[in-house]
């Protein structure tokens, strides 16, 4: 078999593996798995092409696994029928502000809001007349916290797993943040059971009926860091 019938079987291999992937996953794909197979064939002498893509397994295999590595064109074009989602994913990739900026911002919002629930010592609440109490600043700060490092988390992920994961909790913010600000913002809500489910019910019932379904039914991809 001559060298160009060897490249010419290489490119077919190559060809069947990245056919569901998009053009930027095919590219990485091609040159991860020709770097495998060259590497292959100089370590170890008389070792030929085809022995080497014979190692990789059958290209069906291989496809299949690079499926739970990589959105496939098919993912995307789902994922696109969502508009918010389609806007993430064509911003590209996000970088988080840099950690001083994000605390700075989180202790001016939790002294405004704490200013505004129950003012602080010397000076009353902008809006009723709650005394101070040390857990509205400390459970508003736990809130802003845990939001802040769900955030970093998620951008960390690659440009389309954190599109998706960013959407996910985009929807699960508002139930969530809705039941951690009840026993700041209404503390009365939290002593009566019919009140607090009622509450508590229609922020999922409200999620439920925005639940972005093309981000969740990929969420777990997402999760394990798919290109």
């Amino acid at each position: 078999m001559t060298p160009a019938d060897l490249n010419a079987e290489l490119d077919a291999y190559l060809d069947e593996v990245t056919a569901p992937f998009p053009e930027d996953s095919a590219a990485r794909i091609r040159a991860d798995l020709t770097g495998h197979v060259l590497e292959a064939v100089a370590a170890r002498d008389g070792l030929e092409l085809r022995e080497a893509l014979a190692a990789l397994g059958p290209a069906a295999e291989v496809r299949a696994a690079l499926k739970a590595q990589f959105f496939t064109r098919a993912d995307v074009a789902w994922l696109e029928r969502d508009g918010q989602l389609r806007r993430l994913l064509a911003g590209g990739a996000t970088a988080p502000a840099p950690l001083w900026q994000s605390a700075l911002g989180c202790v001016v919002v939790v002294a405004l809001l704490t200013w505004l629930v129950c003012g602080w010592p010397g000076l009353p609440a902008l809006i009723g007349s709650r005394d101070f109490t040390w857990v509205v600043p400390i459970l508003l700060t736990l809130e802003l916290a845990l939001l802040e490092f769900a955030q970093r988390l998620i951008l960390r992920r690659p440009v389309r797993s954190a599109a998706v994961l960013r959407r996910v909790s985009g929807t699960l913010v508002a139930p969530l943040g809705f039941a951690l600000s009840l026993p700041v913002f209404a503390p009365g809500v939290v002593t009566e059971p019919g009140l607090l489910a009622a509450a508590l019910g229609s922020a999922l019932v409200a999620a439920y009926l925005t639940r972005p379904r093309e981000a969740l039914t990929l969420a777990g991809k997402a999760w394990h860091g798919a290109r």
